[in-house]
């Protein structure tokens, strides 16, 4: 045998050697691969499923806020008629406040430049339940906070003091009481309180008490009653923007017992 041979034989050994080994490694492989189970990955995570669930939940939530927000409405439209013509006068709230009277009193005496005349009509105002800004509206109109201010009528009545009293409406008085603060604003707050309960609200109400509950009733209220309920009206959104700077912005309301309500 020459030396190529021998070395083609040697070459062909090596390659026999391999394949060999390689089988010997190939096939408990396949074996493996084939009969052991192989545990799969999850193609999704927890957190896609999180979401999911987070997006459900929000959308229930909403939709048991958005129920609860329908149901709150319903029950305040149903009531909202009811409670219109009882709005809380937060002038009569800190008045009846310990705490809080005095800067009432304050504001309202320089308002009026008269002492006697202010406590006069905050008193029979917080008998009467009567809006503080309502009853001080009435005493300008009527006669300019002025205690002796006199007016005689076409008919030859007399209207005296601070909330103008008829002396035909009023025949037991005498001439000194109708010029006296204390008994004005008595008998004009009672008459006024009178009024809101016949009337049901409050520009009817002013109507009745200048031209007569009569009129008002007939639907014959005469034009000059009406500029007259205007002018109180203007004057009184003038109080309340005040009062609401120099009073109201300091303190803070709150449901009271003897709270007085505006018709």
């Amino acid at each position: 045998m020459t030396e190529s041979s021998n070395a083609n034989n040697h070459t062909y050994s090596l390659m026999l050697g391999t394949i060999f080994f390689s089988l010997l490694f190939l096939v408990p492989c396949t074996l493996i691969c084939t009969f052991v189970p192989v545990k799969k990955i999850p193609t999704t995570t927890a957190l896609p499923q999180f979401e999911v669930e987070s997006v459900a939940l929000e959308e229930d939530v909403a939709f048991k806020e958005k129920s609860v927000v329908e149901d709150s409405f319903e029950v305040s439209y149903s009531t909202k008629v009811q409670d219109s013509k009882k709005r809380l006068d937060e002038g009569l709230a800190l008045y009846r406040q310990p705490y809080s009277k005095a800067a009432v009193e304050w504001f309202y005496i320089h308002l009026t430049e008269d002492r006697d005349v202010a406590l006069a009509i905050m008193k029979e105002a917080d008998k009467n339940d009567i809006s503080l800004s309502l009853a001080f509206a009435l005493a300008h109109t009527e006669s300019e906070f002025k205690p002796r201010a006199v007016n005689t009528n076409k008919n030859g009545s007399i209207d005296r003091g601070l909330f103008q009293l008829n002396n035909k409406s009023f025949p037991n008085l005498k001439e000194e009481d109708f010029f006296n603060p204390e008994v004005s604003a008595k008998y004009g707050m009672s008459h006024l309180r009178y009024c809101l309960d016949a009337a049901g609200n409050e520009i009817a109400a002013l109507a009745m008490y200048n031209a007569g509950t009569g009129k008002v009733r007939n639907n014959a209220t005469p034009q000059i009653t009406l500029n007259y309920v205007s002018k109180i009206d203007s004057y009184r959104k003038g109080i309340d923007l005040l009062f609401a700077t120099d009073v109201l912005s300091f303190y803070e309301t709150s449901p009271d017992t003897r709270v007085a309500f505006v018709q």
